[in-house]
């Protein structure tokens, strides 16, 4: 509704009426009963002592933002958002399966947990969702970090490396079994040490591309 005009309002307070007769009180108090079961809209935030009380919620019908007022100061108030009308779950993320349409920022100095699955969990296993470009994974069985791309499943680089013990960066261990299709891409090298190639699967080399199996 629109926000309660002044008419025949105690003064400071448009949510008052003052003493008086006829259709303009009738008017003011179905004013302020139509508020009472919706929220106070206008283009903007209120403002004016008349219109304003601290934890009143209203809606910004040029953003489409729904606020609360945490304080008031004469005709000014400070006003939170709590989020958008027009977006599904007021455009906040929810806890189980959230899509977020933005850039993700994290300020910290912990860590990022990403799943953590057998290779009979990968998306696009049997009775898994669908696998898709972009997903990110630690594969249990395989001891790695994997991620999906439009040839499939396969390992991050460097992320089944070993150390070799302590600061000595000097070995990296490659898997035995080799149990997806892999393409190279294209203008890239890569090296193995004899693996076993499981049947129905295939290593393609592109032009521009070189394997070395030792």
């Amino acid at each position: 509704m629109a926000r309660p005009g002044s008419t025949t309002s105690v003064t400071g307070n448009n949510y008052n009426t003052d003493n008086g007769t006829g259709a303009a009180v009738r008017t003011k108090l179905n004013e302020i009963f139509t508020a009472l079961r919706t929220l106070s809209s206008a283009s903007g935030d209120p403002s004016g002592a008349a219109n304003l009380a601290v934890y009143q919620p209203h809606i910004d019908t040029s953003s489409n933002l729904l606020k609360i007022a945490t304080a008031v100061s004469g005709d000014t108030g400070t006003f939170k958002t709590i989020g958008n009308i027009s977006l599904d779950n007021l455009g906040h993320v929810v806890a189980a399966t959230p899509t977020m349409t933005g850039d993700v920022a994290m300020n910290s100095t912990g860590f990022l947990k990403i799943p953590v699955g057998t290779d009979a969990q990968q998306p696009g296993q049997s009775s898994q969702p669908a696998a898709a470009v972009g997903q990110l994974r630690y594969n249990s069985d395989q001891n790695r970090f994997e991620r999906y791309k439009n040839t499939g499943w396969g390992e991050i680089g460097g992320g089944a490396g070993a150390t070799g013990g302590g600061t000595d960066q000097v070995f990296v261990e490659t898997g035995q079994t080799i149990t997806e299709n892999y393409t190279l891409t294209s203008g890239k090298n890569a090296m193995t040490v004899s693996p076993t190639i499981n049947t129905g699967k295939e290593v393609i080399v592109p032009t521009g591309a070189t394997l070395v199996i030792l």
